[in-house]
């Protein structure tokens, strides 16, 4: 079977193989590790998107945590420095500079990515050239959409017909943290302080994002090219 390319001639369609075998395993966590994630997104990344929404840019946020869930580096969308600086690019290319390139890999693949928002495909396509292998992140894609972005779900769709990136694959997997605490069983003491971040941390980021909405159109350091 084959296609015609942009030219007009003629070339083989290449297959896609989803090896199943190789996929990473499926992400769980415990309660203390949940706990110590939520407390970096509240006290370590929404400080500084705060100070990022004020000067124009997007809500999410980033972090690279160390094999103890401790905060390496944490940052935030800086789109109006460069379309290209999403929170997770922004941090990945911070965190480049305080790491030998020669320690890159090994460092990337003993570290935790973490992430306010499910990064879109430019962002998680990043983590995994990084050499990130865990992912865990607050939002999922339907929260982001419903917080007036919905680009991530689009861009997909449009480029490559599909809804979401694959959450384990060879190369990482990811989950989200709200899943994880709403899977706990209601008998674990934590649970419900849990939860409270939780809420927390929604309100906070939905008073940011009304906040990002409501200035974008008249920051002129905002080239709304999405929107």
């Amino acid at each position: 079977m084959s296609t015609q390319n942009d030219q007009g001639e003629e070339s083989p369609v290449l297959g896609v193989v989803l090896d199943e075998a190789s996929k990473k395993p499926e992400l769980t966590a415990t309660v203390e590790q949940i706990a110590q994630m939520l407390a970096v997104i509240e006290k370590d990344v929404l400080p500084v998107t705060e100070q990022g929404v004020a000067k124009g840019n997007k809500v999410f946020g980033a972090a690279v945590l160390d094999a103890n869930f401790g905060t390496v580096l944490a940052g935030t969308n800086s789109e109006t420095t460069c379309p290209l600086f999403h929170g997770e690019v922004k941090v990945i290319y911070e965190w480049s500079k305080i790491v030998p390139a020669s320690e890159r890999g090994a460092a990337a693949q003993s570290s935790v990515f973490l992430a306010t928002h499910e990064p879109c495909c430019m962002c998680v396509s990043s983590i995994l050239w990084a050499g990130f292998h865990t992912i865990y992140y607050f939002f999922p894609y339907s929260v982001t959409t419903a917080q007036g972005i919905p680009h991530d779900i689009n861009t997909m769709h449009e480029l490559w017909g599909v809804n979401s990136y694959r959450k384990r694959n060879k190369y990482f997997s990811s989950r989200c943290l709200i899943d994880l605490i709403e899977e706990l069983d209601d008998s674990v003491p934590e649970k419900k302080s849990l939860q409270d971040t939780v809420q927390r941390l929604v309100q906070a980021y939905d008073t940011l994002s009304n906040k990002y909405h409501s200035e974008k159109a008249s920051n002129p350091n905002n080239t709304l090219v999405l929107g």
